[in-house]
């Protein structure tokens, strides 16, 4: 049997680095603000539930280019391979530096987050651990587990099936909520699965000429608007507080609607260049977006570093000097993030494509001649 060539990267599209930076941003609001009436916009969600759609996407974009390019045995190793050097390094470094720090009791949970049940134990215990984030990490863990049998292994006439699936599943799960389930529920892979089969589903979109006039839904300019305008009107938080159904509309179609936004400007972002979000391309956004995982894995723990280390951090509570609690925070976390970027992650960006080209051996030192 002749040797099947290597699976060609993906285009790039530096739209996506901005979105990125939007997502990442959001979550920062949330968590570096402590105010309710931010939180109340849940700028964290919409932030989380984009990275999802984003991942989704990129990743079944990723796998189907794959297919049929080599043995799944061989695609197997390689992508879990590109996977583990492109996000386990950070990852774990932030687990260790945690734990020598003694915050977000690391000591005693690293082999929890080591294994990426962070979810799981969010769920089972009912409230946020001390690194609580992790949880999303966790969800994108486990969807790799899922979705390359789901691309690589299972007939191609199966996928769309099983997008449609997950986008049905996924609320359906997260009405369990309405029945008296605990919120937590939410941390699980099944509650997430909407997001990351929209992003999955428009990665078949853009390859299957049959499914024009969807791709031509999430590429309509009139669908964001009136998506985008239902986001912001269902997020208000005094809404919640007045209208029957808010529980439903909060865990059940709200997260939906977001997801649904987020792939229409995903799909925007892939498009044709055009002045279409082309303020998404900006230098900075691009950046911050290239360095977005550092910045999501660091900047959690840079709150309970400082008060753990730097009591002086307990001046900064009052009034405007809050301001410059959260900037100190931020400033902290791109300085960790791009770190991590030019000392960890780019570094192993060349391990990686080496990894995409020759497999698991490509890693591996060469003899010389």
């Amino acid at each position: 049997m002749p040797e099947m060539a290597a699976a060609r990267s993906l285009p790039y599209y530096p739209r996506l680095d901005g979105l990125r930076a939007v997502a990442v941003l959001g979550v920062f609001a949330e968590h570096f603000t402590y105010s309710e009436l931010i939180r109340g916009w849940s700028p964290g969600m919409i932030g989380v539930r984009t990275f999802f759609v984003l991942s989704g996407f990129l990743i079944t974009s990723i796998l189907l280019q794959q297919r049929g390019t080599a043995p799944a045995g061989e695609l197997a190793g390689r992508f879990f391979l590109r996977r583990f050097l492109r996000l386990a390094p950070p990852f774990y470094l932030a687990i260790v530096l945690a734990a020598a720090l003694g915050i977000s009791g690391m000591r005693a949970d690293w082999w929890v987050h080591g294994l990426y049940l962070s979810n799981i134990q969010i769920a089972m215990q009912q409230q946020w651990s001390g690194a609580g984030h992790f949880w999303t990490l966790a969800v994108e863990e486990q969807f790799y587990l899922l979705w390359f049998p789901a691309v690589i292994l299972a007939p191609r006439r199966w996928l769309l099936p099983i997008c449609l699936a997950c986008l049905v599943g996924a609320p359906l799960f997260r009405s369990l909520i309405l029945l008296d389930a605990s919120p937590f529920i939410d941390v699980l892979l099944p509650a997430q699965l909407d997001s990351l089969s929209i992003g999955a589903l428009l990665a078949v979109i853009v390859r299957s000429p049959r499914l024009a006039q969807l791709d031509a839904f999430f590429l309509s300019r009139r669908t964001f608007t009136i998506l985008a305008v239902a986001v912001v009107a269902l997020s208000a938080p005094w809404l919640h507080e007045v209208l029957p159904g808010s529980t439903m509309l909060r865990w059940v179609l709200l997260p939906m609607l977001v997801s649904l936004c987020a792939a229409c400007i995903v799909r925007q972002c892939v498009a044709a260049e055009g002045a279409t979000l082309g303020w998404l391309k900006h230098p900075a956004l691009v950046h911050v977006g290239k360095i977005s995982y550092g910045l999501y894995v660091f900047h959690y723990f840079v709150p309970p570093a400082l008060y753990e280390h730097v009591p002086a951090i307990l001046h900064l509570t009052e009034g405007p000097l809050k301001l410059v609690r959260s900037l100190l925070w931020v400033l902290i976390s791109l300085a960790l993030a791009e770190l991590s970027w030019r000392l960890v992650e780019k570094p192993l960006m060349r391990r990686r494509r080496d990894a995409a080209e020759g497999g698991p051996s490509a890693l591996l030192p060469q003899r010389s001649a």
